[in-house]
């Protein structure tokens, strides 16, 4: 249970990345199991990396970008950052 494996003051760091994040996450991708994801990827932050709300809230932005890449059919084709279609196509 997440209460025994965190500090309160870290819940309460990674309730506030949630909320930050999920305000960017576009309507249509806004849905329980999308907030899950993102809490997940959260969870996973603080218990590898770190605690901190910045850090927190970094991990919750780049869960979104990812969702958000993915339900759009979207990739990271190469190590410039530069995106693409799964089918290899420019985008």
């Amino acid at each position: 249970m997440i209460t025994e494996q965190f500090s309160e003051r870290t819940i309460s760091h990674m309730e506030m990345a949630l909320e930050q994040a999920c305000r960017v996450v576009p309507e249509k991708f806004m849905h329980h199991r999308s907030r899950r994801f993102v809490a997940e990827k959260i969870i996973e932050c603080a218990a590898v990396h770190t605690q901190n709300l910045r850090g927190l809230t970094e991990a919750g932005r780049r869960a979104v970008a990812e969702l958000v890449m993915r339900e759009t059919g979207l990739t990271l084709s190469d190590e410039n950052g530069c995106l693409s279609n799964h089918d290899g196509a420019g985008g």
